[in-house]
């Protein structure tokens, strides 16, 4: 095994690339520095601590002493490639070993709360600090992006901040409001009694038009909500079958993100990283990094950003090597949320957490969530981005899809070992299908053996063939759960 550590170097000629923006123009960010090759050399032993949610370090012994140094981007190699990918935290060339952090290292940063105009625009001054945003709601992957290049690759960056990113997405945007055609098919049979038949649909929603496959004659009432078709020239006894396809004109789209998220921070700077890590636990928003090598003389880091919400692969425990050490689940942070005034403080409404992870106005909901357990969600009843308060206690009450800890040890050199696992991917984990007798089928008599769960880290060592991976959102680790508290220090 190896490594390289790369540091940033200014650019001679700055190049430029563009994201979109909300409001469908193109926003130009820039690069003026890129990545080159600093130090590198053999790796004797390695510990990975790769947790999204957690900044643990993981640790090289290297073979001998490193001109490497913190800040600087570090890549473990073996044989097919990149292994993993962190920023360096300590080099201890005393002791030969280098301590790295996941790549969100790098945005563990504070800025200035984008709470003003300006959201995706570039700044031409040098001198200029990037634009502060102002969206209450906003797009938690598009926003998220425009977010990152406003205030790491604009002209009014800092040297000592800018980054050389280029940032792409997948699942963002506007659901806009448009109207669709939707088909209601409806067959009906009957014996004709004489050389006449009608044949009627009681109890109809009011639709837009009407198709009739096997009759030309068609009566509808829309008061009563019944429509008919007439069949000539019947034989008596036969049987006759018309499909009524029933057409109705829907306005869908609501004109708000995909990916839609409240921006509930109140304090002058925001921690980019907690930031991100408060969307990955309420929208399953996953930022992820890679190194891109374009040409000798220009290097960056791509970020991708993506709202997972694919089914995923099956995992199940007649894999070789598979064990599940651990799971664990963790029930909603808060059950009722009274909604007041974002600037006035004055209470609006009062809002009830069900057990189908839906709210509701009604006290008396006999599905609402016990015990009693209250939090206050300030709302911005001036916002002009279309946000509700109903999105505001939802935002402050609905519990992850993935609230849960499944710790999962397998073994590398399984062929079933899944190597291309990436953070954010959706899986469904099948612990006990052997037991059950149904290694290759699922019933749904068994659903409450199944967990339906996201990847969120690995740990390992050169020491063991065996590999911890960790899916869910909860983590059950003392050390673990202290860095997570502290870490929502800037979380209202």
């Amino acid at each position: 095994m190896q490594y390289r550590t790369y540091k940033f170097k200014e650019l001679d000629t700055p190049w430029y690339w563009t994201f979109p923006n909300a409001d469908g123009s193109t926003g130009t960010y820039i690069n003026k520095d890129t990545l080159v090759y600093a130090s590198g050399g053999a790796v004797s032993n390695y510990s990975i601590d790769q947790d999204y949610m957690v900044a643990n370090n993981s640790t090289l012994e290297i073979a001998q002493e490193t001109k490497a140094v913190a800040g600087q981007i570090i890549v473990l190699i073996d044989d097919s490639g990149a292994y993993d990918l962190g920023v360096v935290t300590s080099v201890d060339n005393e002791n030969l070993k280098i301590l790295y952090k996941s790549m969100m290292a790098l945005l563990d940063t504070d800025i200035l709360n984008p709470t003003r105009d300006g959201l995706g625009e570039t700044s031409d001054s040098e001198d200029e600090e990037p634009p502060e945003i102002s969206a209450y709601l906003y797009d938690g992957v598009d926003g998220t992006a425009r977010i990152l290049a406003a205030y790491f690759a604009t002209n009014g960056v800092d040297k000592y901040r800018r980054l050389p990113i280029f940032v792409r997405t997948s699942g963002g945007g506007i659901d806009k409001i448009r109207t669709e055609r939707v088909t209601e098919t409806i067959t009906k049979s009957a014996v004709a009694t004489s050389s006449t038949l009608t044949i009627r649909v009681d109890d109809l929603e009011p639709f837009d038009d009407i198709y009739v496959t096997g009759s030309n004659s068609i009566g509808y009432n829309k008061t009563m909500g019944w429509c008919s078709a007439t069949i000539s020239n019947c034989t008596v006894g036969a049987t006759y079958t018309v499909i009524f396809r029933l057409i109705r004109n829907v306005t869908v789209g609501d004109n708000k993100p995909y990916a839609s998220a409240l921006w509930s921070y109140k304090d002058n700077t925001v921690n980019v990283r907690e930031w991100l890590m408060d969307l990955f636990d309420k929208h399953n928003v996953v930022v992820q990094f890679s190194l891109v090598f374009e040409t000798t003389e220009r290097a960056y880091i791509e970020i991708y950003i993506q709202r997972n919400t694919a089914p995923g692969r099956l995992l199940k425990n007649n894999i070789h090597g598979l064990t599940v050490k651990h799971t664990e689940e963790s029930g909603a942070r808060a059950t009722v949320c009274q909604v007041i005034n974002q600037e006035t403080k004055e209470w609006l409404s009062t809002w009830y957490l069900l057990d189908d992870n839906t709210v509701t106005q009604d006290a008396t909901a006999e599905n609402r969530i016990q015990p009693y357990m209250l939090t206050v969600a300030e709302f911005d009843t001036e916002n002009d981005g279309g946000a509700t308060q109903k999105e505001a206690a939802e935002e402050a009450m609905l519990y992850s899809d993935f609230n849960h800890y499944i710790n999962i040890s397998m073994d590398r050199t399984s062929a079933m070992f899944p190597k291309n696992l990436s953070i954010g991917d959706a899986v469904t984990i099948v612990p006990e299908l052997q037991e059950m007798g149904l290694e290759d089928e699922i019933n749904d008599e068994y659903e409450d053996k199944i967990y339906k769960s996201i990847y969120t880290g690995r740990k390992e060592s050169s020491s063991s063939s065996e590999v911890t991976l960790i899916f869910g959102k909860i983590r059950i680790n003392y050390t673990d759960i202290i860095q997570m508290q502290q870490a929502k220090k800037v979380r209202t």
